[in-house]
């Protein structure tokens, strides 16, 4: 439904308002913008908020909805091929983000995936026009997928004085996965000539995106902030650790059950930290297991401009 509502209507002006009258647009090297909306696949994504949301039911807060949308923004420059009329090569860069979470009183979660991608494409002018103002191209080409990623965070907030002091203690915790890789797109593409040198472009098409995260470090890509850590007889404070007890990420972007192994095992039954375990011993989500995919489809509207 949320797809239908902006292609309709965009449909509707391609197709159905009476013509401009503008002719061809002069020159033929172009710049365009264009944005949109975006579903993703997600499945192993959504599967870890799944476990997550296990854990948020035991502790009674609110659990926090799936990842299957976002929005899409790209820039790009369109060139003709030389000695075939009918053709043109597009490259540019985009950004496409998603955002899943909730607040349950003073917890805040949240699940963002964004992607940033350099892309390339051959587009074919149909010979088919709807109406004189209106040009359609078929086409596809790579993805150079430049940095996939899904990062959960958790804040917590908490009264320094027992819930009657002024003063209030805020404790995040993140962790996120990212990677780079090859991924592809094909789609169709309209444009609606405004004036001479300026369209109306309208572009649907799918991408396939399926991203393996890379290298992975607890002292890289796992984030606390504390604006009041405790600190321990060890000599170390929360700064250098999770909170067993009250973590999100622990329980959802993290393997949980390993974690707690590799403490045990170094530790000793039953001398594991009361607080929770330090990065030494956070086991990350295995690769097989989280894949960063948002493949999906995508619709964008915006604005082309000839020159030259």
């Amino acid at each position: 439904m949320k797809v239908a509502v902006p292609v309709a209507a965009t449909l509707a002006v391609l197709f159905l308002v009476p013509s401009a009258c503008a002719e061809d647009p002069i020159g033929r090297i172009s710049l365009g913008g264009s944005g949109g909306y975006s579903t993703y696949q997600l499945s192993d994504v959504n599967d870890r908020i799944s476990i997550g949301n296990q854990w948020l039911r035991d502790q009674g807060w609110k659990t926090i909805d799936e990842l299957s949308h976002g929005w899409t923004f790209w820039f790009d420059v369109k060139i003709p091929v030389p000695l075939l009329s009918q053709f043109f090569v597009t490259g540019g860069y985009g950004v496409s983000s998603g955002s899943a979470g909730g607040l349950d009183y003073n917890e805040l979660i949240t699940v963002d995936v964004s992607q940033e991608t350099y892309h390339a494409r051959l587009l074919y002018v149909l010979p088919f026009r709807p109406q004189e103002d209106v040009r359609l191209f078929f086409g596809g080409g790579p993805l150079l997928i430049q940095k996939q990623e899904v990062r959960a965070s958790h804040t917590r907030r908490t009264s320094a004085g027992g819930g009657t002091g002024q003063e209030t203690r805020e404790r995040t915790e993140e962790v996120y996965y990212d990677g780079d890789g090859l991924g592809w797109q094909v789609g169709l593409a309209a444009e609606y000539m405004v004036q001479d040198r300026l369209t109306l472009a309208v572009d649907l098409s799918y991408r396939w995106a399926d991203v393996e995260y890379g290298d992975w470090s607890a002292e890289e890509n796992v984030i606390i902030n504390d604006t009041d850590p405790p600190e321990f007889e060890q000599g170390d404070t929360a700064l250098d650790r999770l909170d067993w007890e009250n973590s999100y990420v622990q329980r959802g972007f993290l393997d949980a059950d390993k974690t707690r192994e590799n403490e045990t095992n170094s530790l000793g039954e039953g001398n594991e930290h009361e607080y929770g375990p330090s990065r030494t011993f956070l086991e990350q989500v295995p690769k097989d297991e989280l894949q960063i995919d948002l493949s999906g489809l995508q619709v964008h509207i915006g604005l082309r401009f000839y020159f030259l």
